[in-house]
């Protein structure tokens, strides 16, 4: 039968039987949890199999109860197209062969519920044959398919076969025999075994009377190999009998394959279920025990083994199986185990939520095999509030417990603060907290600074096992160590110290005050401009610095990025600023420094407001006069043409 065309009219056989159709559903991510000795209950080969826990094996990977909670009943082969297909007991319907699109079986959508597969021919539990709504077929309880056709089994015993290549006489009836609990069929012949085990062949074409082959049957099973179709025999006696043709006469026992129950057809030959549980496949004359593949180790990782409070963390499990196969998957919630929930949170998906800092272990056990990781959850953003109150470390009381991962609440000066199973309550002003309903004598007050309540960092330990606390006397802050994790807490004056130790020398530049000269783009001449910030970025040579400045209206102006050396450069050219007020210096009224802002020079004007307007002279000359020496400044401006001021007495008395 042509596999793809029976998928495609799948979902119209659907719709014309009033099927309910369920949503699609691709590959889960968990394993199904095995029972403790699983045996095969029917299989292909040592790759894809049926458990008898009603688990799937397809190509290396398991799909159970976690994925689908109704277990899998049967498998079988579309000798024509290679795909494989399983199903359940509840009739949902699992495809697959190249995993490189769906990464697993893929459950097919559309059908009605499906009640047997043979080679791409679906039965529906029904009784119809999907895809074959008017092909005026009875209602079947088993259908057997092969290259051109199949046959049918009705519940009172009627067979019959359809052939859809034939022009005429497509639906037959081949035979009525009550009591048949299967058929094996092929294009020439049906087999049908009774409930008392006679197996009885049928002509599909001639119309001769049906003819006993053997009696004693519990199983059977038609096999095309390359050059022959046999049919297969299971006895009660545990004995496997193989039929050429399956023809009576050309029978011969099977010495290697003893306490045979059951027998289906498998890739490339017969899979026997023997009693005890036992499988094996017998293919070419070679019997080949099967076992059910046993996770034999497994590695757990995570998706970011660092995280962040308030982080979600994806936890893998790649497990190593005794046929060699691996798999990495998404363990189910089931599976896990983390050591401290106050760090880490199991989900319900199996995903873990970073809660508070600290490590904690992740354990993963399934069949017997474990795996172990840890989760480390920090901070990289200091909280501040931290600092000293009579030479002892203080702590604020919400941002630490909220960073641990505890649920804090206040009213009026109490603290109320529950840390896992740990209820704490804290009071300002008291130096008794109380811990579970028993008090605990802290070494110090709880009490306000700069704004928050504040506790002894001395109790932190007794309520974290681990935690440690040291004062860090150079950047004035808290450091808290909860083994591989640590917190900074900061007091009002560690961003300073930490800025200062960051820019080394030039940490002395912050607060300076400049005057701008020529420098442009922060505010007008003269106008003073304050270092109110020097921030850094690393470059591709090296570290880069820009000088954040400040007016006296409170704006600020970035300057262009430099080296460090470019800073010291900057702010000590008298050409771009002034370390000082000029206006201060020397003297004048806003008038004149507006002059000079405009270049102007004017009588009253001293030396100085006279470099600041014009600069240096091209020439200076000195002439007598009644009222004493006039020394005269010449600024020539190209050509002939030139300007000249003179002073009397360091004074301007006029500009020619």
């Amino acid at each position: 039968m042509n596999g793809n065309f029976m998928i495609k009219t799948a979902l119209a056989a659907g719709i014309m039987l009033g099927a309910a159709f369920p949503a699609p559903q691709l590959w889960g991510t968990s394993a199904y949890a095995q029972s403790t000795e699983p045996t095969m209950s029917s299989g292909l080969d040592a790759r894809n199999y049926v458990l008898d826990d009603g688990s799937l094996r397809a190509e290396g990977r398991t799909i159970g109860k976690v994925q689908e909670p109704s277990p899998f009943v049967g498998l079988t082969r579309d000798s024509q197209t290679d795909e494989r297909y399983a199903w359940t007991a509840d009739g949902k319907v699992y495809q697959w062969r190249n995993f490189g699109v769906t990464e697993g079986p893929e459950r097919l959508s559309g059908l009605p519920p499906i009640a047997q597969v043979s080679e791409d021919v679906m039965l529906a539990k029904s009784g119809e044959v999907v895809g074959y709504a008017g092909a005026g077929l009875p209602k079947a309880v088993k259908i057997s398919a092969h290259s051109a056709g199949f046959a049918l089994l009705t519940g009172s015993g009627e067979i019959w076969r359809y052939r859809p290549d034939y022009a005429a006489n497509k639906l037959k009836k081949l035979a009525d025999l009550p009591g048949t609990t299967d058929i094996q069929s092929s294009s020439g012949y049906v087999m049908a075994l009774g409930s008392d085990g006679t197996v009885t062949k049928i002509d599909a074409e001639t119309g001769d009377e049906p003819e006993t082959l053997t009696t004693g049957a519990v199983s059977i099973a038609w096999v095309k190999h390359e050059t022959s179709s046999d049919l297969y025999v299971a006895k009660s006696d545990g004995s496997l009998w193989q039929y050429e043709y399956g023809s009576a006469g050309f029978e011969e026992a099977i010495p290697s394959v003893k306490g045979a129950v059951s027998v289906s057809k498998a890739e490339g030959g017969l899979f026997v279920r023997l009693s005890g549980g036992k499988s094996g496949l017998y293919a070419e004359g070679k019997w080949t025990p099967l076992a059910p593949a046993r996770l034999q180790s497994a590695v757990l990782t995570l998706s970011r083994p660092s995280a962040a409070k308030g982080d979600p963390v994806r936890v893998t499990v790649e497990e190593k199986f005794s046929d060699g196969t691996k798999l990495k998957r998404l363990p189910a919630a089931g599976e896990l185990n983390v050591s401290d929930p106050k760090i880490a949170a199991l989900q319900k998906d199996g995903s873990l939520k970073a809660n508070g800092l600290g490590a904690a272990s992740v354990t993963f056990t399934s069949n017997g095999i474990s795996a172990k990781t840890t989760l480390i959850v920090k901070s990289d953003t200091p909280l501040t509030g931290a600092g000293l109150i009579g030479g002892s470390s203080y702590l604020p009381v919400r941002s630490v417990f909220t960073a641990l991962g505890a649920t804090v609440s206040n009213a009026g000066g109490s603290w109320n603060i529950q840390y896992g199973d740990t209820k704490i309550q804290l009071n300002t002003g008291s130096s008794t907290a109380s811990v579970n309903g028993k008090a605990v004598a802290l070494k110090g007050k709880v009490q306000t600074l700069d704004g928050q309540a504040v506790f002894p960092a001395s109790f932190l330990p007794t309520i974290v096992p681990g935690a440690a606390v040291q004062w860090d006397a150079k950047l004035q802050q808290a450091i808290l160590a909860f083994g591989p994790a640590s917190l900074q807490v900061e007091s009002k004056q560690t961003a300073l110290l930490r800025k200062k130790q960051q820019l080394g020398s030039l940490a002395q530049q912050l607060g300076k005050s400049y005057w701008i000269n020529t420098y442009s783009g922060a505010g007008v001449r003269f106008s003073k401009l304050t270092v109110a910030d020097i921030k850094t970025k690393e470059g591709s040579s090296g570290r880069l610095y820009t000088i954040v400045f400040k007016n006296a209206a409170g704006s600020q102006f970035a300057s262009s990025s430099m080296y460090a050396s470019g800073v010291l450069e900057l702010l000590g050219d008298p050409n771009e600023f002034f370390p000082f007020d000029p206006k201060a210096r020397y003297g004048g009224s806003s008038k004149v420094w507006n002059q000079i802002r405009g270049h102007y020079v004017s009588s009253g004007m001293n030396k100085q407001h006279v470099l600041l307007s014009w600069g240096e002279p091209t020439e200076v000359a000195t002439q007598s006069s009644p009222k004493g020496p006039i020394e005269v400044w010449v600024y020539m401006r190209g050509g002939l043409t030139w300007q000249a001021v003179a002073f009397v007495k360091g004074t301007v008395l006029g500009v020619l």
